[in-house]
């Protein structure tokens, strides 16, 4: 395994520096640990004008990216530590969070903390979260990473994030604060970033072969074009806020699917699929495939179970999807 520091603290940087250590350092295994200031970060399907308090996002000067992976929107400040782990994919093998996230749960015992791994990709504390992940794929190169709360301002996180009535309804809570805690707070004596991250290289580095590396001047020179062409964009951090005449949101137990459409003369003109379900690729090859076909609810489903569905939508099946594409019980009652 090798490890890598961004040294900066600027998101649109380091996320620009993750997505290019995926595609481009094929060699071995990789560790990243790094830290963004004041930061929302949105999953790669998800609406910001519905997943963020702009205004209020705007007057605190917090900064909006979006990332390469699925999952819901979260907040970055510098008492949040952020890891993101690059390996080979194996066709066939699937995804075991679990397995992945066991140096992080392993190297908290150190702390006394018994963390559990619990839905799709949360770690709690007491049951309340203190980390996220989500995982994507470039050829045959598996993306894992997620946060840490360690110390984050809460508050702050609360007041610039929404979170939709069906979350809510089905996880029995208030507000965005209450679903999540700091490790801080349940540790006697002042956490240390440095030392967490010492504490988490150790603990990852038990696995065998362990080098500290850095990226040359070239790379660093791509990481830099790649945020300011990609990750600095308008276009990449608000493109899934779409026109529609349908729109349609379900929460099932892998996520939410929103479905955004244009439908003129009995066809899908245009489609847009947001969501927090956790996809190993961008559902944009489902939406091309999606367009230009009958709006039909059996050609619908057909064309989801002819796809790897589970490379799109996580856990969510292919006649869940489709139920989302015709007015039955969901959010918005079928009209934008």
């Amino acid at each position: 395994m090798k490890y890598l520091e961004t040294a900066k603290v600027d998101p649109y940087y380091n996320l620009a520096f993750e997505e290019y250590v995926l595609k481009n350092c094929r060699d071995d295994d990789y560790l990243i640990l790094w830290q963004n200031e004041n930061t929302i970060v949105m999953g790669l399907h998800q609406n910001p004008y519905e997943e963020i308090n702009l205004s209020k996002a705007e007057e605190l000067k917090v900064n909006i990216v979006r990332r390469i992976t699925g999952g819901g929107t979260v907040y970055h400040d510098l008492g949040n530590l952020n890891y993101s782990y690059i390996t080979d994919w194996n066709e066939g093998r699937g995804v075991d969070f679990g397995k992945l996230l066991e140096p992080v749960t392993e190297a908290f015992r150190e702390y006394g903390l018994e963390i559990e791994l619990k839905g799709r990709n949360d770690l709690l504390l007491d049951g309340k979260k203190i980390s996220g992940s989500a995982q994507t794929l470039a050829k045959n190169r598996l993306l894992q990473h997620g946060t840490l709360l360690i110390a984050s301002d809460l508050e702050l996180l609360s007041g610039v994030l929404h979170v939709s009535p069906d979350k809510f309804q089905s996880k029995s809570v208030k507000s965005v604060r209450s679903r999540v805690t700091n490790i801080q707070d349940y540790v006697p004596f002042p956490i240390d970033i440095q030392g967490v991250k010492d504490l988490l290289i150790d603990y990852w580095s038990r696995g065998g072969a362990f080098e500290n590396v850095q990226l040359d001047a070239r790379a660093l020179g791509q990481i830099e074009k790649l945020a300011d062409e990609k990750y600095r964009s308008k276009e990449w951090n608000f493109s899934r806020s779409p026109k529609c005449n349908y729109k349609n949101r379900k929460r099932f137990l892998g996520g939410t699917v929103e479905v955004n459409l244009d439908i003129a003369d009995g066809r899908i003109a245009h489609c847009v699929i947001n969501g927090d379900f956790l996809a190993l690729q961008s559902v944009s090859a489902v939406e091309k495939k999606l367009t230009g076909m009958a709006y039909e609810k059996e050609k619908v489903v057909n064309v989801l179970r002819e796809i790897p569905i589970q490379m799109y939508f996580g856990s969510i099946t292919a006649e869940e999807v489709t139920s989302c594409f015709f007015e039955e019980k969901s959010d918005f009652g079928g009209k934008c």
